[in-house]
């Protein structure tokens, strides 16, 4: 289910992102790209980012409009780049969406010191980065929201690094919040969904150790299709986009709870 917390408003059913200018990192694949998509259905102006230029070129031809503006979020030069060639082709930025994620399953005894390194240059690096370049193209009503995870209450076996990143990323937000009261910025959070290529890259070799243990701490495992997250994404951001009074912190998709 889609829940924008601390508001009654409900959300649109179609077009109510009609003209919205909106920047996916992390688009090249799974939910960026399936948000993405959504997104182009309900009118929108989408640019993608990704470091793969192929793929985004292929996503843009896939959803027949939008803009493939490449690029690595975690290098300032980049995003500062990646933000203002997004808003110059589409006159601006109403919501920037920073979908982008690493994670590799590891003992967190023996994680090995690169993967903690990697982990935070993606999960908060780059989201920081990615927010900072934004907001310079961005009115007052504008949106920086970050891909979270429930990971962070969970405290998942074998994920300790990436839970751990996702928690700093939850204190940046926060943080945001705090030093500019007068813009939004959005934590959204999920469960599982499929398919993605975030799985290959946790390390296959530990999935199966990975799952049992979730399951022994009774971790919900009940799965959601990517696109239909996607297009609750694109639905309860227009929601928020249109009513500019929402102030609202967090956004939970997950069918967990549904």
């Amino acid at each position: 289910m889609a829940n924008v917390e601390g508001s009654d408003v409900p959300m649109p059913t179609e077009g109510l992102l009609d003209g919205k200018k909106i920047l996916v990192i992390g688009a090249s694949s799974g939910l960026g790209a399936a948000f993405a998509k959504a997104a182009v259905s309900q009118g929108a102006l989408v640019s993608v980012s990704a470091r793969r230029e192929d793929r985004l070129d292929e996503l843009v031809a896939e959803m027949g409009s939008g803009f493939a503006v490449p690029g690595d979020a975690t290098l300032p030069d980049d995003a500062t780049r990646v933000a203002g060639l997004a808003a110059e082709l589409m006159g601006g930025i109403d919501l920037m969406f920073y979908v982008a994620g690493y994670g590799v399953l590891q003992p967190i005894g023996e994680t090995d010191p690169d993967v903690w390194t990697d982990v935070y240059r993606v999960n908060v690096l780059g989201a920081n980065l990615a927010a900072s370049a934004a907001l310079n193209h961005m009115d007052r009503d504008g949106i920086c929201a970050f891909m979270s995870s429930r990971t962070v209450g969970d405290a998942n076996a074998l994920f300790g690094s990436y839970s751990a990143s996702k928690a700093a990323l939850d204190q940046c937000i926060r943080t945001w919040r705090v030093e500019h009261p007068d813009r939004r910025f959005i934590r959204v959070t999920m469960g599982n969904s499929q398919p993605t290529e975030f799985a290959n890259q946790m390390g296959v070799e530990l999935l199966g150790d990975a799952l049992e243990a979730w399951q022994g701490q009774a971790i919900p495992s009940a799965m959601t299709e990517a696109d239909d997250v996607g297009m609750l994404l694109a639905r309860s951001f227009a929601a928020v986009l249109s009513h500019p009074e929402i102030d609202s912190s967090e956004l939970k998709i997950d069918a967990r709870e549904a």
